[in-house]
């Protein structure tokens, strides 16, 4: 990246109103001292001394204070590809506008940006592969592991279109036909399911620490393999959580239940034994 490369699009966002803050290089957690989105701004002064001395952070958006909305197309995972979604929603006839600003993201997604004036919110998976966001988002020039977050077509955010009215509805909970949706009515939830929707919903940074405790523990509970469990955590951390823990403290915080568990099954295992004798 360009070294100034984020100021200089940081300040000519907040020329415009948009609310922009600093993400640490190469990742999408903010620096210490800055409590992401929600220390998001259009005052140049303020976005110069955060950029001055680290030229090359990254840089987040906040959506909600400017009505917009992004749907994130992921297609890193297999059984989880936004392309795939995308492609089946067109079959229905829901498309998203080809020619609003479109970012390709790093990972080498798509962010569609939509103007949204609804409730605010962030949906993780509304479709396989496909989150709707309009509390905050990375950024262009932003950069990760030496790929770039790049506008297509050269466009800017002066050309971003409504979202469509499909997506308006699904937004306030009407019904958008989705073959998911049908199975998903005939089955009990269960355990596991409240699980998931647990862990989608997320937590706030105040809470982090109790709640990632907990998520563990739970994941405990189903009998999955530790690593596959500590695997889990550190996700979740990431993509869950408003602002991530440091990854020492999501090991610590493991290494802490996988303890507690290694203690509970010597328990469970002598008594048995004896049960057994």
């Amino acid at each position: 990246m360009k070294e100034f490369a984020t100021l200089d699009k940081a300040i000519e966002l907040a020329k415009k109103g948009y609310a922009v803050y600093p993400l640490i290089e190469n990742t999408k957690k903010p620096p210490k001292g800055v409590a992401g989105y929600k220390d998001a701004t259009s005052d140049q002064g303020t976005i110069f001394a955060w950029f001055e001395k680290h030229p090359i952070y990254n840089l987040g958006l906040r959506l909600d204070l400017s009505d917009l909305l992004v749907v994130d197309i992921d297609m890193h995972e297999q059984t989880k590809n936004g392309r795939n979604s995308l492609a089946q929603l067109f079959k229905q006839g829901y498309t998203l506008p080809s020619d609003t600003y479109i970012e390709k993201t790093a990972n080498g997604g798509i962010h569609y940006f939509l103007k949204y004036a609804g409730a605010k919110f962030r949906k993780v998976d509304v479709w396989p592969g496909i989150d709707l966001l309009s509390d905050f988002t990375v950024i262009a020039p932003s950069e990760i592991n030496g790929k770039q977050y790049q506008p297509l077509d050269g466009r800017t955010l002066a050309d971003i279109k409504p979202a469509p009215k499909w997506l308006v509805h699904k937004l306030a909970g009407q019904k958008v036909n989705w073959p998911s949706d049908r199975a998903h009515t005939t089955r009990q939830k269960r355990y596991t399911g409240h699980l998931l929707d647990e862990m989608v919903t997320g937590t706030t940074q105040g809470n982090r620490n109790a709640w990632l405790t907990k998520m563990i523990g739970r994941l405990f509970a189903t009998g999955a393999e530790p690593e596959n469990i500590y695997a889990l955590a550190c996700s979740i951390n990431e993509r869950f959580i408003e602002q991530p823990l440091e990854k020492k403290e999501v090991t610590t915080i493991y290494n802490s239940i996988l303890k507690r568990e290694m203690k509970r099954f010597e328990r469970n295992s002598i008594r048995n034994s004896k049960i057994a004798g």
